[in-house]
């Protein structure tokens, strides 16, 4: 076996982690993808930051959608090295090496075994290539300038998103769309406008409507939209992402619970084994992005706990060592197990934890968390480290601007040990699942 393909990726990871500790100083805010520190949790939560706060307000916020029609097979190369050695000052045997790794590639097309011509790779980052997806990234780093609304960018998803008052909000907004796709045929990238969406969050009755459209084409308005794993809908109740999750959780169990029963059909199965199986394939999709959505109606919420349920009945029928009681609870105590409600309190103090030492790399999430400082000095020292905004309407009540610094103010007034900022991940984290147990 040929070791130069080996060799060629351990250079190309190499070239990865030169380049992103290179230009990481650079990388807009708005970008989420690729970049140490943020995740599509933080990209969604810059978003609703600004859509609780402004739907508080009696307004509304509207937002666009864009697609780019093959995005990463579009960056034209010698525009992408004109970025890089202007805007992120690579120079030198640096520029030759990128130049090297993307310009003089070939390709050809094979079907049914007759082979086309040999033919120039003139645009694209190499497919499958490690630091291909930071190029992209780094291509459209300068978008946002272009524009003065709200920006959010994962990889080559990205969204417009304004607070929308009257009609001239609106008119901003299109004016930052057109901006936008003027800015796309600068750098000869596409806006596949039939896959654009409009899509509003508000709570009022009698919205500011508008129509969006890229070069005289309408953009589809929609009350429900996926970002990233999530649905939103208008009213931010997160109820369609609830329903939608709690039926792929019970697809998921479904197929664990008949791959099992398949491989042991009459003997007694390895609780250790099937509880770590679930964990994997059911429980992770009932803890995607959960401090987005955990703020959710109980209603909604008990859906996910009879996926659960249902799961620790049916193992509690093919082990040894049975619990006598089938209710939920009990049986949670019997496997071990903590519920999905505490997890999902776990992962928001998690979160917070990570915004205020900097795992979570947001300046503009810790700005929204603001620390307590009681009015006067009292002999009773205050365990009550957020304070929590005031909200009028229970959709920014439950959201997690509010909940979250609720979650960690209960957790430190009964761990009266434990040191948000000071005390390691690991030990941190013990007294978290310590905690929940008790919840």
């Amino acid at each position: 076996m040929s070791l130069i393909p080996l060799f060629g990726k351990v250079l190309e990871r190499v070239a990865y982690v030169n380049l992103l500790s290179h230009v990481n100083p650079l990388m807009s805010p708005a970008q989420h993808g690729f970049v140490p520190g943020r995740s599509c949790a933080t990209n969604l939560a810059s978003l609703l930051s600004a859509a609780w706060e402004w739907v508080e307000d009696r307004s509304q916020i509207d937002c666009i959608y864009t697609d780019f029609s093959s995005a990463f097979q579009s960056v034209n190369h010698d525009l992408l090295i004109y970025k890089l050695e202007n805007s992120f000052n690579i120079s030198g045997k640096a520029l030759d090496w990128f130049k090297s790794y993307l310009q003089n590639r070939q390709q050809r097309v094979v079907v049914n075994g007759q082979c086309s011509a040999w033919c120039q790779v003139t645009s694209g980052t190499p497919e499958g290539g490690v630091i291909s997806a930071l190029l992209f990234a780094l291509f459209i780093n300068d978008l946002p300038d272009e524009v003065s609304s709200g920006v959010l960018l994962f990889a080559d998803d990205a969204k417009l998103y304004r607070k929308i008052s009257n009609n001239s909000d609106a008119d901003a907004l299109q004016a930052d769309l057109d901006n936008l796709c003027r800015w796309s045929q600068t750098w000869k990238l596409k806006l596949n406008s039939s896959k654009c969406k409009s899509f509003r969050m508000t709570l009022k009755t009698k919205p500011t409507l508008q129509t969006y459209h890229i070069d005289g084409v309408n953009l589809e308005h929609v009350d429900e939209i996926r970002d990233l794993g999530i649905i939103l809908d208008t009213k931010l109740t997160f109820g369609p992402q609830v329903a939608k999750m709690s039926k792929k959780a019970n697809g998921a169990l479904g197929m664990l619970i008949r791959s099992f029963q398949k491989a042991c059909p009459r003997g007694h199965l390895n609780p250790r084994s099937v509880i770590a199986a679930y964990c994997a394939n059911v429980r992770s999709i009932m803890e995607y992005c959960s401090v987005i959505w955990g703020g959710a109606a109980a209603t909604h919420m008990i859906r996910l706990d009879r996926v659960e349920h249902k799961f620790l009945m049916w193992l509690n029928a093919h082990v040894r060592q049975q619990c006598s009681s089938l209710l939920y609870h009990d049986l949670l105590k019997h496997f071990n197990l903590a519920s999905v409600s505490a997890r999902r309190i776990h992962h928001d103090i998690m979160f917070l934890r990570n915004v205020f030492t900097g795992r979570i790399r947001s300046s503009l999430l810790l700005q929204s968390f603001s620390l307590s400082v009681p009015s006067r000095a009292t002999r009773q020292q205050s365990r009550t480290l957020f304070s929590i905004p005031y909200a009028r309407v229970s959709t920014v009540k439950e959201g997690m601007f509010a909940r979250l610094p609720k979650r960690i103010n209960s957790f430190v007034a009964k761990c009266v040990n434990v040191d948000l900022f000071n005390d390691s991940r690991a030990s941190f984290r013990a007294s978290v699942m310590s905690y929940i147990v008790s919840v």
